[in-house]
């Protein structure tokens, strides 16, 4: 017999959905039910979500522009040259620093802007981890409103720095206090203010920058934090039909055909086809349990003629036999000219027979139908030579040739009587 019947796969299915097939068809239909719940609120009716639209934006963006004109006679600059944008200047031919704080703003429409900048000079001494301040001076440098500001139009604040002076103002305070436990720095804090009414709504936006200022003796340095942009967004809520990805757009209707395929299956499988499996089914699926079980106990060899001129006992399941074949440390053979399974010992051949399912029952007799068999089939069924076919049998089975040998051509035991001897 094969090892892999055909028919096992279909059977294991049968079985599986004949015991659990109240689970599988509540899975099925519950699959369908989310499925069609799915493709109803995606597809049918996604209903609403609100979203927050943009309807509006504001930007802002201030910097400090800044430079020093020459103003003492040197080989190097013509006097009155602008010296500008540097990170250094020269104290002794450029001492004045002139500061610009330049503001401008982007937006849809806006009417009765202000601008307003303030900017204190700062000189401060403080811990070297930062988190101390021994002492600090300030100094209103400007306080300058800008009004009638437009969208993209600059405003701006100016003002002068005197490094000298400024280097000058630092070491007075730390001469009046005999001691600068920490470093001294010197910075400008600008805040700038827009109010108005931008993009139909009252508005007003406010912010600081800082640019540092570093007295070196003959030079001083210059810092700044370049252009600096603030964008505030206003916003609305939208009502919006609610959108979904394409994982659940595809999704709901495969689930909803899935479910449904399933159940439509399961019964056309229950009305069109038995289940349940019968009991030479159910023994038929016990054997290749087995056989699968102990393959490694099972040895396929033709065993020879001899071996089955022993006395046989019939094992009920190949189980039994295995376990008889451990118990008695034999093997256990299949024998592919019979198909049977043989454990053999001394003095019997113990033996188990694969049972034939019905459908491998039914093609060996379509074959036989269409091999050799049907010419004596057809004749007996017409009922001509039937009889004579029996009394040639018979006749020849029972009938001696003339050397006194049986029709097998074995020549009669010594024991034999002659049956003429008997006749007389």
């Amino acid at each position: 017999m094969s090892q892999n019947s055909p028919s096992e796969t279909r059977l294991r299915l049968r079985a599986v959905l004949n015991a659990q097939f109240a689970v599988i068809l509540a899975v099925c239909l519950v699959a369908a039910a989310v499925g069609g719940g799915l493709v109803y609120t995606t597809h049918v009716d996604p209903g609403t979500e609100t979203e927050s639209r943009t309807v509006s934006s504001l930007t802002v963006e201030t910097e400090y522009v800044h430079s020093a004109e020459v103003t003492e006679p040197n080989s190097v600059f013509d006097t009155g040259t602008v010296l500008d944008g540097r990170n250094t200047y020269f104290t002794r031919v450029a001492p004045v620093l002139d500061v610009d704080v330049q503001t401008s703003y982007a937006a849809g429409a806006a009417s009765d802007v202000e601008v307003s900048f303030e900017s204190v000079l700062v000189i401060r001494n403080v811990g070297s981890e930062g988190g101390t301040v021994y002492w600090d001076d300030r100094e209103t440098l400007t306080t300058e409103t800008v009004s009638g500001v437009e969208p993209g139009e600059t405003a701006s604040a100016s003002f002068a720095l005197n490094s000298s002076e400024v280097a000058a103002t630092a070491s007075e305070i730390e001469s009046e206090l005999g001691a600068s436990p920490g470093e001294t720095e010197t910075f400008v804090a600008t805040a700038v203010t827009v109010e108005g009414t931008i993009n139909g709504e009252p508005t007003s936006y406010a912010r600081t920058i800082e640019m540092t200022l570093t007295p070196g003796g003959d030079t001083y340095s210059v810092s700044e934090p370049g252009v600096q942009s603030d964008t505030t967004e206003q916003t609305e809520p939208v009502t919006v039909e609610r959108s979904y990805g394409p994982l659940r757009s595809a999704g709901g209707p495969l689930l909803l055909l899935a479910g449904l395929a399933g159940a439509g299956g399961l019964a056309y499988a229950r009305r069109e086809v038995d289940l349940a499996l019968t009991p030479a089914e159910r023994e038929y699926l016990s054997y290749r349990d087995d056989r699968s079980e102990f393959a490694e106990w099972i040895t396929v060899i033709r065993l020879p003629e001899s071996v089955h001129e022993r006395p046989e006992a019939e094992a009920s399941t190949l189980r039994d036999l295995v376990d008889f074949a451990i118990d008695n440390d034999t093997g256990v053979v299949e024998d592919p000219a019979t198909d049977a399974y043989h454990a053999v010992t001394d003095e019997f051949v113990y033996t188990y027979t694969p049972p034939r399912l019905a459908v491998e029952t039914a093609d060996d007799a379509e074959t036989a139908e269409d091999g050799e068999g049907t010419d004596d089939t057809e004749t007996a069924e017409d009922g001509e030579g039937a009889d004579d076919k029996a009394w040639v049998d018979a006749d020849v089975s029972s009938a001696p040739t003339p050397d006194g040998r049986d029709p097998d051509g074995r020549a009669p035991d010594a024991g034999d009587s002659d049956p003429s001897d008997e006749t007389d």
